[in-house]
């Protein structure tokens, strides 16, 4: 008789578990919560809003537990547990709560966590929310001892991390320039990248990605031209100040800096941050990238001591001139700034007029005008040693596509 009761208790248990899952497979989450929770844990839920509108986190806390405990699919305790997460400064938990309410809410409404008070599918304010949390945890900008502002990525992440922007850039360059039967290999690029030293490409990669921004109107004008200005010199180390100290550091690739701004673009919409959050990261973002009021610079650059160097200083220059850094001026520039320090084009100046006449007869000892020596003296006859000329790459017969399109080029007039 016992055993029998047994298997009849055990028989319902089952058949009530199976119910259970059927109705949950087979209906609305609203539907399934009232089915087989009714109202419970919604006593709890009230008393938790109730103290978290009152600034009372650790009561509103307990009170979700309790809650969850008799209804773990408790809309309104998960979202006030989720929003009490926050306020104590646990994301995880809150971002548990969260997903959890993406999943259940369905069509459930609520005016917490909104910016308007006005209501909102439970949903839609969870996945809001989620994104925040997800942004303020992946910040790409932080503060060195110093309280600089720079990219938290390490020499080893920049390694793993997609194509830099100058890989991009040169990739591109190499395209134009390649014949149309000739297809554009990594050994191509590489060839022209292993002119920059790393510190050198981390700089140029900066210069292309405020491109870039500026190009996707993710940044002014007057942002571009006044960060442009302020670190020039890392392009143009001869004729300009050295550029700003950070600039030389490891930089996201473009594609996860352009990814961020847009993140926070969405959030801004959505109101899930407000607008003055959204311009104070995007404009460390931007500070970061190149300071536009940089309070340490690089060391100055050394010129080129022999032609080697100096014919390699002028090939980058006509790659920084390719992808449209620097304007034909700059380059003329700074060209002729690497030319002189090497001291070409002087030595006809150095070298004085040297002019001798003499005669091997004794007999007689003829003097010439001076009027006959006009012509000799002339044409001096240098004794300076002749330096071997450096001969530029070929100058390309147009201008470089501008770096900001339109009426919005720096380089414009």
């Amino acid at each position: 008789m016992q055993i029998t009761r047994i298997l009849v208790s055990a028989a319902l248990t089952a058949g009530l578990l199976s119910g259970c899952s059927y109705i949950e497979n087979h209906t609305s989450p609203d539907t399934y919560n009232s089915l087989t929770f009714g109202d419970a844990g919604a006593k709890e839920a009230s008393k938790a809003t109730l103290a978290y509108s009152q600034g009372n986190f650790i009561e509103a806390e307990e009170h979700v537990q309790m809650s969850l405990r008799q209804n773990p699919k408790n809309a309104q305790a998960l979202m006030v547990g989720a929003l009490t997460a926050e306020k104590m400064g646990r994301p995880n938990l809150a971002r548990q709560y969260y997903e959890e309410l993406m999943l259940s809410a369905g069509n459930q409404t609520t005016v917490l966590g909104t910016d308007d008070m006005l209501p909102q599918k439970m949903t839609d304010v969870a996945a809001k929310r989620l994104r925040l949390i997800n942004m303020n945890q992946t910040k790409l900008v932080i503060e060195d001892a110093n309280g600089t502002k720079i990219f938290s990525i390490s020499e080893e992440a920049a390694a793993r991390q997609g194509k830099s922007a100058l890989e991009e850039a040169l990739f591109i360059r190499e395209q134009k320039n390649a014949a149309e039967n000739l297809a554009v290999t990594e050994a191509n690029v590489k060839a022209v990248e292993v002119l920059f030293t790393p510190q050198e490409q981390n700089i140029v990669s900066r210069f292309l990605i405020m491109k870039e921004l500026a190009e996707n109107d993710l940044i002014t004008k007057e942002e571009f031209l006044k960060a442009r200005q302020s670190n020039i010199g890392g392009l143009l180390p001869l004729i300009n100040p050295p550029a700003g100290i950070t600039t030389d550091k490891p930089v996201p690739s473009p594609d996860v800096i352009i990814e961020r701004i847009n993140a926070l673009k969405t959030a801004t919409e959505d109101r899930a941050i407000t607008p003055r959050e959204f311009s104070a990261e995007r404009n460390l973002i931007v500070e970061a990238i190149l300071p536009p009021n940089p309070r340490q610079r690089l060391k100055p650059q050394a010129p080129a001591k022999n032609i080697l160097d100096a014919a390699k200083n002028i090939r980058k220059l006509e790659v920084i001139y390719d992808l449209g850094l620097i304007t034909a001026k700059e380059k003329e520039k700074e060209q002729a700034a690497i030319e002189r320090h090497l001291g070409l084009g002087n030595s006809a100046k150095a070298a004085a007029p040297v002019t001798t006449t003499t005669t091997t007869k004794t007999e007689r000892i003829e003097i010439i005008p001076a009027e006959a020596l006009k012509p000799i003296a002339s044409t001096p006859v240098s004794t300076a040693p002749q330096m071997p000329e450096i001969i530029p790459a070929a100058q390309p017969t147009t201008e470089p596509q501008p770096l900001l399109p339109n009426v919005s080029s720096p380089f414009n007039g």
